[in-house]
């Protein structure tokens, strides 16, 4: 049993360790007075001189526009190359004057929801900083699935990357989150008018049509969730980085 479990531990440690980690921080917000509070405290952490010398990566505030039954109304979703330096940053941010002042604003003005790490696997589309609106689509998959999964994205992505204007992403849920959400995939679209465009021929996409025929058999679509963002803050890398592996 030790030596199954040292297997696993190592396989995940170097999982975690070759792919970029992005983290959601889900928050309730009661009031607008309250969300503009928010929002404030986070432009004077990010515009910090501690925020410029320390943060290594790309920090966006979201707001839901759908969130199933979840009661957080926006989040955090911090980018970062490796867990390294995203718990880096969290301690030293927890230690220093500026972070302390910010979460002491973020205590004040609204209330903890759930945390979940993510390590991101691929992506595919057109990755772009310009995409602002996304869809998360949660699923649960078998370790022993995922393979063929990401064959069928690939072949998504390889039939219809004239025509999808925007990008789609897959990612492993490495921890916190529910028991029942092992994978995200998610989708970005520069406008909301693009996403409606797009989703609008989805039933009738013989490529798409056949990726959920195919998907369906290897995965187990738990929800979606519609989102924008209210703020971006790119300190060390942006998305277009992220996405593509590459913080040079």
């Amino acid at each position: 049993m030790k030596k199954i479990f040292l297997i696993i531990s190592l396989a995940l440690s170097g999982f975690i360790n070759s792919n970029p980690m992005w983290t959601i921080y889900d928050i309730k917000v009661e009031t607008p007075a309250a969300a503009a509070n928010v929002v404030a405290a986070t432009d004077e952490l990010m515009t910090s001189n501690f925020a410029k010398e320390n943060f290594k990566g790309s920090l966006h505030l979201n707001a839901y526009l759908a969130n199933g039954d979840s009661e957080a109304t926006h989040f955090f979703a911090v980018l970062q190359p490796s867990l390294t330096e995203h718990v880096a940053w969290m301690n030293a941010s927890q230690q220093s004057e500026a972070g302390q002042k910010f979460f002491d604003a973020l205590r004040n003005n609204s209330s903890s929801i759930s945390q979940r790490f993510n390590s991101f696997i691929q992506t595919y589309g057109n990755p772009s900083n310009d995409d602002m609106y996304w869809i998360i689509h949660e699923f649960y998959a078998e370790p022993s699935d995922m393979e063929q999964f990401l064959k069928l994205t690939q072949k998504l992505d390889d039939e219809t990357r004239e025509s999808f204007p925007g990008q789609f992403g897959v990612s492993q849920v490495m921890f916190g989150g529910s028991s029942d959400v092992s994978h995200l995939l998610t989708v970005g679209y520069s406008s909301i008018a693009e996403l409606e465009g797009w989703e609008d021929q989805v039933a009738t996409n013989p490529a798409l049509q056949k990726f959920f025929k195919m998907a369906d058999r290897v995965v187990d679509w738990k929800g979606s969730k519609l989102l924008f963002n209210a703020r971006i803050y790119d300190s060390a890398s942006d998305l277009e980085q992220f996405v593509t592996k590459d913080f040079e």
